[in-house]
């Protein structure tokens, strides 16, 4: 076939430009992604994955341990103050001492805290603290009489 059109000459000026096009579409892709992972990180879990592997044995029979126990607790958060009952399945209070409450958001460690919660009535703690809505995931701790050490995960959402 023959025609009177003119063939264009690929140069290296046109290789050029492919070529930064397509790595330009790869970093600006990759630019993104990395944006958005650093944004949306939901917080490391452990600092040393090897070192909790070996520990998580003993951490399981602990929480275990914990479980078994009959201790209820509610959390809740009225007018500014974080209440706490200790209570056990028939609704008698559990006394305890040393009860702390650390809690933080699930996707990021910049709110994170701990208290220390004083005692009330029997099985009753409370301390005053603003805690901003949403969703907050943690650990609540305490010193039982006749068991020692327990703990249990929390999960609290505010409105």
């Amino acid at each position: 076939m023959t025609g009177n059109g003119t063939m264009r000459e690929f140069t290296g000026k046109h290789m050029l430009a492919i070529m930064l096009a397509f790595f330009g579409v790869v970093f600006a892709v990759n630019f993104t992604m990395v944006y958005f992972a650093r944004h949306s990180w939901t917080g490391l879990v452990v600092e040393n994955s090897y070192v909790a592997s070996q520990e998580f044995n003993e951490k399981t029979a602990a929480m275990e341990a914990d479980a078994a126990l009959d201790v209820h607790p509610d959390l809740t958060v009225e007018q500014g103050v974080l209440k706490l009952s200790l209570h056990t399945k028939a609704g008698e209070p559990v006394p305890a001492t040393a009860v702390k409450v650390t809690l933080g958001r699930p996707s990021d460690d910049g709110e994170d805290f701990t208290v220390e919660l004083a005692a009330g009535a029997p099985g009753h703690f409370e301390v005053a603290k603003e805690i901003a809505s949403g969703q907050w995931t943690g650990m609540l701790s305490a010193e039982l009489p006749g068991h020692g050490a327990w703990s249990r995960p929390i999960r609290l959402v505010l409105k």
